[in-house]
């Protein structure tokens, strides 16, 4: 489905966009992409749009079937999860009627001893015996009385501590099961959001492409320049490898995708495949500095500082799926850059909409 959609978008595209469709910044999702109004394209400048659009679509339809991809390998991973879950539970529910078995015991042996003394009782044994090789054997049977009671409370001991260790394994097995299901829930969430918003997108071209049809066009080309965005990074308190920081990840806006894991090997970053804080410590890594290659790690890098003294160059956390779920490099006036889900690498607002919703204040600085 998602295929056919991408490849209708594709054609409806050739026929509508002008020159500078392709934006220096990519918007926080597919319909906040805005197409300039132009007049004519000669054949060459037409196949050249074409094939950039194209490019960047199968990028989009690399990811979805990576997304599609990593959300099958999770079901796999919880499903493997559930049966190590169940064969835990099992095994504690043996351990617990083993301890319950042995517990009878020891009190049984408790209340006996409490009606006697135990030495005296061991003492008629001994005394009661009718001959020397009576004797001797009734020795070694209350030793080995003795010695069965040592080895049931040090079984007990054993047992209760397997018991403990199981149960904190079993308790982290449920908590990683969540954890992956609310993943789960994130990637597919994305991947619905992105087929809504290609659909509107085609939608929107097939009307354009209707109109069109309408006006012959035969003026000459004319360059239009106001579909570039430009990014300027605020200049205050910028040292020299913040601006290395920033400016390596500037080349990966529209020419990326997010693929959960990306970012890790040379292969992904050539093809400019990242997630959230595979991109941030590969843009950290090219000015020489070494920081996590997960959320959890990198936060734990720097130094938190107060948003209100945020600057560029400082890493700001977002609670998506999770608490700190997402990291991006703050670039000032409210705007930071980062490998979206929906975009790839891609510059946001963060003073308004989701990121605005999402960010809890979580402001770190390298």
């Amino acid at each position: 489905m998602i295929k056919k959609i991408l490849t209708m978008v594709c054609f409806a595209i050739m026929f509508t966009v002008a020159g500078n469709w392709i934006q220096k910044v990519q918007a926080e999702s597919v319909t906040d992409i805005q197409t300039p109004h132009t007049t004519q394209h000669d054949y060459p400048t037409l196949q050249g749009n074409f094939l950039s659009i194209t490019s960047q679509l199968n990028r989009v339809s690399k990811t979805i079937q990576a997304n599609d991809l990593e959300i099958k390998n999770i079901k796999s991973e919880r499903k493997q999860a559930k049966t190590e879950v169940k064969q835990l539970e099992k095994e504690l529910r043996s351990l617990t009627k083993d301890m319950d078995k042995r517990k009878s015991i020891l009190r049984e042996r408790a209340r006996s001893y409490q009606q006697t003394d135990k030495h005296i009782a061991y003492l008629d044994v001994l005394l009661g015996a009718t001959s020397l090789s009576d004797f001797v054997d009734r020795v070694g049977a209350v030793a080995a009385i003795a010695e069965a009671d040592q080895d049931l409370l040090e079984q007990q001991e054993t047992q209760q501590q397997e018991y403990n260790r199981k149960k904190i394994s079993l308790e982290k097995k449920l908590t990683d099961l969540k954890t992956m299901k609310r993943k789960i829930e994130t990637v597919s969430s994305n991947l619905k959001k992105q087929e809504i918003e290609y659909e509107m997108l085609r939608e929107q071209h097939k009307k354009k492409i209707r109109n069109k049809e309408k006006v012959k066009i035969n003026s000459k080309e004319k360059d239009n320049k106001k579909g570039e965005t430009y990014i300027n990074v605020a200049s205050e308190n910028v040292s020299d490898y913040i601006g290395t920081v920033i400016n390596a990840g500037h080349k990966y806006v529209g020419n990326s995708v997010y693929v959960l894991g990306g970012g890790r090997n040379k292969d992904d970053i050539a093809r400019g495949r990242f997630d959230c804080s595979g991109f941030v410590h590969w843009a950290f890594a090219q000015a020489g500095i070494e920081i996590g290659t997960s959320t959890s790690t990198i936060k734990n890098d720097g130094r938190q500082v107060s948003p209100e003294d945020i600057r560029p160059g400082d890493l700001v956390f977002f609670d998506t799926y999770k608490k700190d779920g997402h990291v991006g490099i703050y670039l000032g006036n409210g705007k930071f850059i980062g490998s979206q889900s929906s975009t790839g690498v891609a510059v946001a607002d963060m003073t308004k909409g989701y990121w605005k919703n999402v960010f809890k204040g979580r402001v770190v600085r390298i």
